[in-house]
């Protein structure tokens, strides 16, 4: 509990800093000429123009970035026999160079797996770990997509908005992704990810949760719950809570290609 408040803390301090130092820095400006000090207007102005610069490019140019890239770092997960029919189960998540993350309330022991590709191709994967308890497969692949998604280990903080992307999957695989903005909520449970929202149409189990502040995935999507308990799961487009498996789950040793 110290330890995630102290983590809160540095990361207020970090987002504060610069619009402070920019204020400071504006102010500073302004006040030089009136005090004699004329040759301080340049370096401040300096400093004005390095850090706005600095948040427009993190703002609009990298964290952009990155959502896109998580974007394509998502695919449909099939199940079935090389040879045969592949059935559309949910979507998977490369997070390292050969690294796939699923839902494991799609996977079953003992079935055979694969990620589809835009040009109509598969990549076979092998499971490396499972686990029921917090609801994440991890598989590996020996081809790499060459889009990978970079994780954000930490948690968003209450309030920011997160982005939902994936597949519509279904019984038969779709060719239709969809993108939702979400609220970040503040945790009940460690291990997930609590947004509200508009709830996901029917298909989206596994898509990407991206932290919208930084372009990276958080985690993937697990489920849906109504606001009211007392009621059912709410519609596609309701109002509802939504609800993503933490990326930060995985054990640290199945990250790369080389866990078993």
């Amino acid at each position: 509990m110290r330890l995630s408040g102290a983590r809160r803390m540095a990361a207020d301090l970090r987002g504060g800093a610069a619009p402070l130092i920019l204020v400071t820095a504006g102010v500073f400006a302004g006040l030089a000429p009136v005090i004699g000090l004329d040759t301080w207007v340049s370096p401040a102005a300096a400093v004005i123009a390095v850090l706005s610069g600095t948040n427009v490019l993190r703002a609009d140019v990298v964290a952009p970035m990155g959502a896109r890239a998580v974007s394509r770092a998502v695919r449909p997960l099939l199940s079935g026999p090389a040879n045969g029919a592949p059935r559309g189960m949910a979507n998977a998540l490369q997070i390292g160079k050969g690294v796939w993350v699923a839902p494991a309330h799609v996977t079953h022991e003992g079935a055979a797996y694969r990620v589809k590709l835009p040009d109509g191709g598969t990549l076979e994967l092998s499971p490396a770990y499972r686990s029921a308890e917090h609801d994440i497969a991890v598989f590996h692949s020996s081809d790499v997509w060459p889009w990978v998604a970079k994780p954000q280990w930490d948690m968003p903080e209450p309030g920011d908005r997160a982005t939902l992307v994936g597949w519509l999957v279904g019984g038969a695989v779709s060719t239709v992704q969809a993108s939702l903005d979400l609220t970040v909520q503040e945790s009940q449970e460690a291990g997930l990810v609590t947004m509200l929202g508009p709830a996901p149409p029917p298909g989206s189990s596994g898509s990407a949760v991206i932290a919208a502040r930084t372009g990276r995935a958080v985690g993937i999507l697990t489920g849906v719950g109504a606001l009211d308990r007392r009621r059912d799961v709410p519609d596609a487009g309701s109002t509802g809570i939504v609800l993503g498996v933490r990326l930060a789950v995985v054990p640290d040793r199945f990250r790369s290609p080389a866990g078993s």
